[in-house]
């Protein structure tokens, strides 16, 4: 009769060892508080642009932040936002979130989950990125809630197609207009492709870019500028939105009302 060797006994022989001890089970101690921040889009004119999933988000959070200078919503009123959300916003500015690096928000994850507010879509703005990242160094977790966006819907109030837009270029505030743009816009269209132009906003919400200036700007860098065909949009999502096509030569003299 031959026998079958028993595998774990076979096993303890080969490694000359005996069965280890079992040590008595000890829970790890950790923290209760869970560390992260969820990136929260807001849309694009007010806060009937936040989704249902952003809404819970910013509900379930333990701290709500927002900030609004990167983009201009023009419908939003924040107090409705605060009573919509049931909880106290605290509005950060530019330096706090660029000379600080979102400190506040950094901070305000040692006492529980928060909700960052951002215009638009969060991840289009370079600012937002930049917390990511820092966020991911420090080891804490974070994720994102989309929302609308100028990127996407410029193609739905223009009716361009969004497989045909190049290289997007932001038309600054101050005086005369960067050569990186002309070259930009030079080359989208050189490969048949179109130019999406976003105007700078200012912080301090002082006199804003005008569609009608930033075509001027256009013509008065490169005069070939005046005879291309170009689509103003204002006040994209809102109930007044404003669209006019036509040479930017005749879009610089047009009235596109409030900004943004």
């Amino acid at each position: 009769m031959v026998r079958t060797p028993n595998p774990r006994l076979s096993l303890l022989a080969l490694n000359n060892t005996s069965p280890a001890k079992k040590r008595p089970f000890r829970k790890q101690a950790h923290s209760s508080v869970v560390m992260s921040v969820t990136f929260v889009g807001l849309g694009l004119n007010d806060e009937k642009g936040l989704t249902v999933e952003g809404l819970e988000e910013a509900r379930k959070a333990d701290a709500v932040f927002a900030e609004f200078y990167t983009n201009i919503m023009p419908g939003l009123d924040v107090e409705k936002l605060e009573f919509l959300l049931g909880k106290k916003i605290v509005v950060l500015d530019r330096a706090q979130l660029e000379d600080e690096n979102g400190r506040q928000i950094l901070e305000a994850t040692g006492r529980g989950k928060v909700a960052f507010l951002v215009p638009g879509d969060p991840m289009i703005a370079t600012t937002h990125v930049s917390i990511m990242l820092e966020l991911a160094r420090k080891g804490i977790q974070s994720r994102i809630v989309h929302g609308p966006s100028i990127a996407s819907a410029v193609c739905g109030a223009t009716g361009l197609q969004s497989y045909k837009f190049g290289k997007t270029v932001t038309m600054p505030q101050e005086s005369g207009v960067p050569g990186s743009l002309v070259e930009g816009m030079m080359d989208n269209r050189k490969r048949g492709l179109h130019s999406l132009v976003l105007l700078d906003v200012r912080s301090d919400r002082s006199k804003q870019l005008t569609v009608g200036e930033a075509a001027a700007k256009l013509v008065a860098a490169d005069p070939l500028f005046e005879s291309w065909l170009g689509v103003g949009v204002a006040r994209v999502g809102s109930r007044d939105q404003f669209v006019l096509a036509g040479r930017l030569g005749r879009l610089q003299r047009e009235d596109f009302g409030k900004i943004p």
